[in-house]
């Protein structure tokens, strides 16, 4: 929260900087803009002025030339003077009567005009529609000169400037443009206005003008400055809000993720500390079970502790997967498999125990199933025997019907447009029919909804956590397949899903097994750390025997016992070790005895992956490094390889689930 605060801060902070920057220059272009038509305005009334003064000092020179100036020489000289501007010229006598007009027809006018003085005994004449200049001349019968400028002229002259506020007083009299008058009521144009004026003082006409001019952005100017100071900074909040958003959304995603990271390691270890006393109990209980000392209730009963300790480790399993279910970390591990082998194994695992639970397990298969493909086995065992374990848990029938079909990509009419698999061969479609009760409507929201029970029922639903449906649903949708459940009340209940699977690689009918060949030399090292082992002379691949030698590597003693016990009954020759140390110890001393043999048998390390001390992948890391690079290594765990972190990193190291097949075994 703390760098997403921070991050918001810079954000505004920046944009306020750019804002501030940005608003100067286009300030700085208003101005600009402005300056240049206010000096236009400026520099017209000055040229104005200077004409009208270049007309009163020749009206003044005239008189000052002549000792008498007569009617007809002041009306021929100032009319055709006068006329361009607009103004009119006339003199008083010492009365202050009208005596010489430059222009007969303003007569009327000048004769309607009015004299009055102040307490200065300055003398102001008083025209309609003129502003007028009183100079005294050297003329004893005429002794002032009134220089009258027109107001509509001096109108005219300002409204020529319509695209800025000009305001003109002369005198007494102040003139205005339309522009003036539109700028009142612009009340958010005003606060961005310019304004400068200049004033001008003639003393020795006795007169002084005022020029003012100001200046107001227009709509469009007005809507540009209101987007650089409101909209932009809008946006920039909103950027920089959602910048922090974005950041702590990031934030949030990688502590989520961290913390699902360790959610799911704390689950697979748990699972892992679950599942391996469970792998411990179906190993003994097989073993009772195969030593055959026990009557045909104690078989029974054991087949019941092998039942319901496979319930518990399908719990810890289905824990496990919700949690990657819920956080999004599903995916398949393809794997190469004989698929009528691998249903077979279901069918025959619930046909041994179809007398404890009253019930039979009939399995079909379609016509034209492929021997081999690439599929997820664990995940499609672990739905499969799911739906399974639902039916014989709590149908009240006698029949669970297992019907699986393989469909092919082309002949899938289903397949949706967001499958992204482009190796995707097609879909194994299951089918689970049971025919009991039926389910409730609560136990059919458990698909939806996680920790759903039906609580109402007596039947033994409610003892389950309310995670196996949803659990199974999540993982089909997740990987790309689909899922269906049909129930009626008496009549029982369906479940159909689609699971995908990829093409084989293998040649069709051809045998697939363990490949315990290698190709690499066992040798000794002097310069190795004394703690570090020797190898053996080069082995000659073509004598050596496939005798049965296995280093089983554990720090559990009860899998330990129960894994050596399983393999030394098939044959094998089994040396245990629990850690690193006794693990070096073993490899040194069985090439210690079998290089003095002519011909060294290959050597097997079954290496579960939890150690006290170390994982398995690690520990055979180290051991190649030591130069025991000859032994096939397989590591064995209670959890799915796709739950062993770095997996992928070791190829060549294969995987094998707790509890170890026998018939795994024996093919390696």
């Amino acid at each position: 929260m703390k760098f997403s605060g921070f991050v918001f801060v810079l954000g505004v902070f920046g944009t306020l900087i750019i804002d501030v920057v940005l608003w100067q220059y286009r300030h700085g272009e208003l101005s600009k803009q402005y300056q240049s038509r206010a000096n236009k305005a400026f520099e017209s009334s000055r040229t104005q002025l200077i004409q009208h003064q270049i007309m009163m000092n020749a009206l003044r020179s005239l008189f000052n030339a002549s000792n008498e100036v007569t009617k007809a020489e002041f009306s021929l000289f100032s009319k055709d003077l006068l006329k361009i501007k607009s103004a009119i010229a006339f003199t008083l006598d010492p009365s202050l009567q009208l005596r010489y007009l430059s222009d007969s027809a303003f007569y009327d006018a000048v004769s309607n005009g009015s004299v009055r003085s102040d307490i200065n005994d300055q003398i102001t004449y008083d025209i309609e529609d003129f502003s007028t200049i009183v100079i005294s001349i050297d003329e004893p019968k005429q002794p002032y000169l009134v220089y009258a400028v027109s107001h509509q002229r001096l109108q005219q002259k300002i409204d020529k400037n319509n695209d800025i506020c000009e305001r003109f007083t002369f005198g007494e009299k102040t003139f205005s443009n339309l522009e003036c008058q539109n700028y009142e009521g612009r009340v958010l144009a005003s606060l961005f206005r310019f304004h400068s004026e200049q004033f001008v003082d003639l003393p020795e006409y006795n007169t002084s003008y005022r020029l003012s001019v100001d200046y107001m952005p227009t709509k469009k100017e007005l809507v540009e400055i209101v987007v650089l100071l409101l909209v932009w900074p809008l946006f920039g909040l909103v950027f920089s809000i959602l910048i922090a958003m974005l950041i702590q959304n990031r934030i949030d995603k990688e502590k989520q993720r961290i913390e699902s990271n360790s959610k799911l390691a704390l689950l697979s270890t748990l699972n892992h500390e679950i599942r391996t006393p469970i792998n411990a109990v179906l190993g003994y209980a097989n073993m009772l079970k195969a030593q055959s000392c026990c009557s045909d209730s104690g078989k029974e009963n054991l087949d019941k502790i092998i039942w319901s300790a496979n319930l518990l480790n399908n719990v810890a399993q289905n824990t496990l997967t919700y949690s990657k279910a819920s956080s999004g970390t599903l995916g398949l591990h393809y794997e190469e498999i004989n698929l009528p082998q691998f249903l077979k194994k279901i069918d025959d695992y619930y046909r041994a125990f179809s007398h404890t639970h009253k019930k039979q397990l009939k399995m079909q298969f379609s016509s034209g199933t492929p021997e081999f493909l690439q599929l997820d086995d664990t995940k499609f065992f672990q739905l499969t025997t799911n739906f399974i374990n639902n039916a014989f848990k709590y149908s009240s029938g006698d029949i669970v019907i297992c019907s699986v079909k393989v469909s092919p990509i082309l002949q899938s009419l289903t397949i949706t447009p967001d499958i992204k698999d482009k190796a995707l061969g097609g879909f194994i479609r299951v089918a689970v029919k049971d025919f009991g009760k039926g389910m409730s409507k609560a136990s059919m929201e458990a698909i939806a909804k996680p920790f759903t029970t039906d609580l109402k029922s007596s039947s033994a639903l409610k003892s389950g956590i309310g995670i196996g449906l949803y659990t199974c649903k999540k993982v089909i949708e997740s990987v790309g397949g689909s899922i269906r459940i049909r129930s009626r009340k008496d009549q029982g209940t369906l479940v159909i899903f689609r699971f995908p699977y990829r093409q084989s690689h293998m040649e069709t009918g051809k045998k697939f097994a363990v490949d315990t060949s290698s190709t690499a030399r066992v040798g000794i090292s002097a310069q190795k750390k004394s703690n570090q082992l020797a190898v053996s002379p080069v082995v000659n691949q073509d004598k050596v025997e496939n005798a049965k030698h296995v280093i089983l590597v554990d720090d559990n003693c009860f899998n330990l016992e129960v894994c050596k016990s399983m393999l030394e009954s098939d044959g094998f020759t089994v040396i245990t070790a629990k850690d690193e140390r006794e693990t070096i110890n073993a490899l040194n001393s069985f090439y210690d005895v079998k290089q003095q043999t002519a011909e060294l048998p290959s050597l097997i390390v079954l290496m579960d992956y939890m150690l006290d001390e170390t994982d398995g992948l690690t520990l055979i890391s180290l051991l190649k490094d030591l130069g025991f690079y000859h032994p096939k290594y397989f590591i064995l765990s209670a959890n799915c390889k796709d739950e062993i972190p770095r997996s992928a990193l070791f190829p060549e190291i294969t995987f094998l689930q707790k509890p170890i097949d026998i018939k795994t075994a024996r093919a390696l």
